[in-house]
């Protein structure tokens, strides 16, 4: 039996640079990772009803928000639009907790100020199917949204909303938008609007110029937790490559 379909925004807040990190040697590998988890941590703790977590997917955490009529899609998308600074600011906030509790000099640790946000938005169908206690979520309109993730555009960090959500959202705080057609596989092209949040906005020199300055404990436990990730990395890699007797 085909599962329903319902009307549902779509949005992933993908951090960029992650790629890159994942290139590094097996140990700054190890700490990319539990940073990159450190991150997520904070997007996922920004977000608020309607939006609901679907999956985390590696660098990205994907959600969506239930709309049961085309009338309640303009107030669910004022309730998203309403949260987009916080995931920036919770961002940052992890981002520069992280790069002050700093005593590890690898080279994920010290290049953690690299790594930005940028969030995908689209409003369509989708199918949800449960799968014990997990919702999955199915659809072309799925599928376009994280293709809408390969897009032609330089920068690193910016909200990009497809036409259908920016008729209905009416902007992006006052910002001017910028056209961009993605070219997404197997769908054709899709005219979006792109929006840079300026700093103030999203309160990067806030959060750096606020934050107390962690003490030296507090960077030890820091340090002790991310070596410990990479030994259980370790230990767990070792366990598969051992031979059956």
């Amino acid at each position: 039996m085909q599962p329903a379909t319902s009307k549902a925004i779509l949005l992933i807040a993908d951090i960029s640079g992650f790629t890159q990190f994942m290139r590094l040697h097996r140990m700054a590998t190890s700490h990319a990772k539990q940073i990159v988890v450190r991150l997520l941590q904070s997007i996922i703790s920004a977000s608020a009803p309607p939006l609901t977590l679907a999956e985390l997917e590696g660098d990205a955490a994907f959600f969506y928000a239930l709309y049961p009529t085309a009338e309640e899609l303009p107030q669910a998308l004022a309730a998203v639009k309403a949260q987009l600074p916080e995931f920036f600011r919770s961002f940052y906030r992890a981002l520069h907790q992280t790069c002050d509790l700093r005593l590890c000099v690898c080279e994920a640790c010290t290049r953690v100020d690299d790594l930005r946000l940028k969030i995908v938005m689209h409003a369509g169908e989708v199918a949800i199917e449960r799968i014990q206690t997990f919702e999955n979520l199915f659809g072309l309109d799925v599928i376009l949204v994280h293709r809408l993730l390969k897009n032609p555009l330089p920068a690193r960090e910016y909200v990009l909303m497809t036409e259908e959500v920016y008729r209905e959202l009416g902007g992006f705080q006052e910002l001017q938008p910028e056209r961009c057609r993605v070219n997404c596989e197997g769908i054709g092209r899709v005219e979006t609007l792109v929006f840079y949040p300026p700093a103030e906005l999203i309160g990067v020199a806030a959060n750096r110029g606020a934050a107390r300055q962690p003490s030296f404990l507090q960077k030890l436990r820091w340090i002790v937790q991310l070596d410990w990730g990479f030994v259980r990395g370790v230990l767990a890699g070792n366990k598969q490559k051992a031979p059956a007797h």
